[in-house]
């Protein structure tokens, strides 16, 4: 009787050992994305205009207008959508590996949920899947990555920055011939895009 107590805790311990830790990492994930939340609506110099407009608050007449032109589906999660943008710039300039990996992670889950209210007749819906594969490359989740870009092109085949990001990648990859093409298709919707011009120069 004893030894059957003894495994009942056991397995009880077992169990609680892996809910605990798991929710640990959730909790210090959410106070992650809080604290980020809080950051952007203070130092909003390098993000679009809008998100400088929504910082003042939602009723903030500038925003209004922007709210108008995005739509009220999209314009109540824009919040999440700077966020992203905000950990994004966090990404690119972060030395550290652990808060670099932690913003890039945050500019996934933002723009997920973000995509999640957002069909292809959204008006951010190629910029939004062009920021999110470029998060995605650079957590290593290449295919996925990919995806995202071609969801952007699709929806706006002249949308310059997202064939440019996507170029990047394969050059990244060491997939040189598949960032020519990209490169190549993209000229063809935007001749005049130099930014493309360079990179296929560079090649």
């Amino acid at each position: 009787m004893l030894r059957a107590n003894v495994l009942i805790i056991v397995g009880i311990v077992g169990l609680y050992v892996p809910w605990h830790n798991m929710a640990i990492a959730k909790s210090e994930r959410q106070t992650s994305e809080r604290r980020m939340g809080e950051k952007w609506r203070g130092d909003t110099a390098l993000l679009p205009q809008y998100c400088q407009e929504r910082a003042k608050g939602s009723q903030n007449p500038e925003w209004i207008k922007w709210r108008n032109k995005f739509g009220l589906q999209i314009a109540m999660h824009i919040h999440h959508y700077c966020n992203g943008i905000y950990s994004e710039q966090q990404a690119k300039l972060e030395m550290d590996q652990g808060k670099r990996s932690r913003a890039l992670g945050n500019v996934i889950h933002q723009m997920n949920y973000v995509g999640s209210h957002c069909d292809s007749s959204c008006v951010l819906y190629p910029e939004l899947h062009t920021r999110l594969g470029w998060a995605l490359g650079e957590k290593g989740q290449v295919a996925e990555a990919i995806k995202h870009f071609q969801l952007a092109i699709q929806a706006k085949p002249t949308y310059s920055l997202a064939y440019a990001r996507l170029s990047d990648l394969y050059v990244k990859t060491n997939q040189p011939a598949e960032a020519r093409k990209v490169l190549e298709a993209g000229l063809k919707a935007r001749p005049d895009s130099r930014s493309l011009q360079r990179r296929l120069k560079e090649l």
